[in-house]
């Protein structure tokens, strides 16, 4: 027993070579002779003659002839059981056709699609991936692996039988059968998911499988860095506020070492920890400059978008708005977001939002440090309620390659609408936009917004209320509008708002838009709606194209806004199920014969015959009244402007 371990081997022949050890049977690859101890009442003794061999499975293989078993076949319930009789019985069938192969070429060998057991995913034989099929890999769009959790990818498996046969993937017929499972999803898709989550769950995201644990390194998933009040933070007691959650700066250090030369975006959401938000432009400035000095690297070569949304509301760390309280963002944070401003020379989108200023000095040096390093190259600048009061901003003209530019009504004036028509050429989309930081509002005369329309008339601009904001809408007479857009829940459409679309921009509006479920009370009689009003609009702006309407109104208005929107350009309708009441109690117009009066007072009696009259004026089968859970779906008013139909079976 001195010659033997616990286990029963050999110490001769586990120590004298330890590079024949066969960790997995405990037994010596070479022309030994090893013993095993009694495992259950059953023990054997194997005499081999020749090296022992590995199988696809890379365990020990059976006996050949020359193999001896002194004591006989182990129980059945006892003995370990060969990886093939565990293998499914489609595999068993296809290893029972196929000769067997030597050990030389079994790293070699490709996978039969055509055998008996088409496309088997739990055989977990492993197989080394050839130079040839890493090449075809990235040029197909793959992105090159070294091993999958089973051994090979999936283009190795389904090339065929020759690796010039790879183009055959892009045949339908080439991939029919194949089931697919989560771990074999390509890196295209993984990046999407992973794109889409924040720092934690990429983490996690990372420990399921060591294909999702390999596509955690790929740099696509780090395009978009997002920095709340939880990002990359410890948490910390503090005596006075309990615990609070502070920025990390080992965390902040190894994560711009790391990722930061991937990110495409930095978005920095509403913060009600103004040092967190105050350590991290800071650290992230010093960053970018001391590698610049240092080694000559920029470290945001490939940051193209800046976001900085500023809202007071979550300062006050319960969400809510109070008319009373108003916080800017001047002083040393301003002076941190100046400096991080200063090393992004390759911006293409910039956004600065409710920043709130009250020095007009603070505001036109944060713009001159935009001026100076992307004067070039950018093309979206969103400078929404950078100041409270009326400032005016030259700026905007500064910049010759911009496309769109949001900004608010306290900061137009003539001089800023010369200077954008004038330098911005390729300037396509002014958004004016108000919310409920929105205080004041500047109207510039008609013959000002003229000469623009003359100057540039390539420009359109788009009237915007969003928000929880309670005011009226600014209306700017002679303006190019192109829409007119009303995303607050609070604010209702009015006779007297319809009217001034008309009148004013009647020969351009071809978007009228109000969005998010109405939050107002809204009166059931017909002299207190809008839907005389509704009909006048859609009548006089013969250019009209969309239509998104969410109040109250009759099933007679919304056939009439249907007939003559089909004899115009009305190309979208989008009307909620709620908001519809079946009546006929439009009066009639002198100018309608008494057989289109009654096709009226006919249709609009049932739902189903009105919808079917709609669908059949709209040129759309598929067209219906949407839900209230449907109709809060459509938020980004951007998409919905240059939507031409809608999808309802999504």
């Amino acid at each position: 027993m001195n010659d033997f371990t616990s286990n029963g081997t050999s110490k001769q022949g586990r120590k004298g070579n330890p590079s024949t050890w066969c960790p997995s049977t405990g037994e010596s690859e070479e022309d030994t002779t090893s013993f095993k101890t009694q495992r259950r009442g059953v023990s054997q003794c194997v005499i081999s003659t020749q090296p022992r061999r590995l199988d696809l499975f890379g365990q020990v293989s059976q006996p050949e002839d020359n193999e001896i078993l002194l004591f006989g076949q182990p129980s059945p319930k006892n003995r370990r059981r060969n990886p093939q009789e565990i293998a499914p019985k489609s595999f068993q069938e296809s290893l029972q056709k196929s000769p067997p192969k030597s050990a030389s070429n079994e790293s070699q060998s490709n996978f039969d699609p055509s055998s008996d057991g088409q496309h088997d995913h739990e055989n977990l034989f492993v197989i080394e991936d050839d130079p040839a099929e890493e090449q075809n890999r990235e040029t197909i769009g793959f992105k090159p692996r070294q091993k999958l959790l089973d051994g090979t990818s999936l283009l190795a498996r389904y090339k065929g039988k020759h690796a010039k046969d790879w183009k055959d993937v892009f045949n339908p017929e080439y991939w029919r059968g194949y089931v697919v499972r989560w771990e074999h999803l390509p890196d295209v898709v993984l990046e999407q998911i992973m794109g889409h989550l924040n720092i934690p769950d990429k983490h996690s995201m990372s420990q399921v499988c060591r294909n999702w644990y390999r596509a955690f390194h790929l740099p696509r998933c780090w395009r978009h860095f997002i920095l709340n009040d939880r990002t990359l933070t410890k948490r910390k007691y503090t005596r006075y506020f309990g615990y609070v959650y502070e920025l990390d700066h080992y965390r902040m250090q190894f994560c711009l070492q790391k990722v930061s030369p991937y990110w495409h975006a930095i978005h920095v959401q509403p913060m009600s920890t103004l040092m967190n938000l105050f350590n991290f432009v800071t650290l992230a400035a010093h960053f970018s400059k001391s590698r610049r000095e240092r080694i000559g690297v920029e470290a945001f070569r490939n940051l193209h978008t800046f976001e900085f949304n500023f809202s007071p509301d979550h300062i006050q760390g319960t969400g809510q708005h109070h008319d009373n309280v108003v916080y800017g963002t001047g002083g040393q944070l301003l002076k941190g977001v100046k400096d991080l401003l200063t090393e992004l020379r390759f911006l293409r989108h910039l956004i600065l939002t409710n920043l709130l200023l009250d020095n007009a000095f603070e505001a036109t040096s944060l713009l001159d440090e935009a001026a100076a390093n992307c004067m070039f190259s950018l093309e979206t600048l969103n400078i929404t309620n950078l100041t409270r009061g009326p400032v005016t901003f030259l700026h905007p003209g500064t910049f010759f390659h911009l496309r769109v530019l949001y900004m608010s009504p306290q900061n137009l004036h003539k001089d800023t609408l010369r200077v954008i028509a004038e330098g911005c050429r390729r300037l396509q989309e002014m958004h004016l936009v108000q919310n409920q930081y929105t205080q004041i509002g500047m109207v510039v005369a008609a013959k000002y917004w003229t000469e623009f329309h003359r100057i540039n008339p390539a420009i359109k601009v788009q009237l915007v209320l969003q928000g929880r904001a309670r005011t009226d809408l600014i209306w700017q007479e002679r303006c190019p509008v192109e829409s007119v857009v009303i995303d607050s829940r609070f604010k209702p459409l009015t006779a007297e708002a319809a009217v001034l679309a008309t009148s004013l921009y009647g020969n351009g509006l071809r978007n009228l838009i109000y969005l998010g479920l109405p939050r107002f009370p809204q009166s059931k009689k017909f002299s207190e709606r809008c839907d005389s009003s509704l009909l006048l609009l859609v009548r006089q702006c013969t250019h009209l194209q969309r239509l998104i309407i969410r109040e109250v109104i009759s099933t007679c208005t919304l056939l009439l806004i249907a007939y003559y929107g089909s004899r115009s350009n009305l190309e979208l309708l989008i009307v909620r199920a709620n908001g519809i009441k079946r009546r006929f109690d439009f009066p009639p117009s002198p100018e309608w014969s008494p057989e289109f009066v009654q096709w009226v007072k006919a249709c609009s009696t049932t739902y189903k015959a009105c919808f079917a009259e709609v669908c059949q004026l709209m040129g759309d089968p598929s067209w219906r009244p949407l839900t209230d859970k449907e109709f809060k779906k459509l938020q980004n008013y951007d998409s919905v402007r240059h939507m031409n139909r809608i999808n309802y079976n999504a």
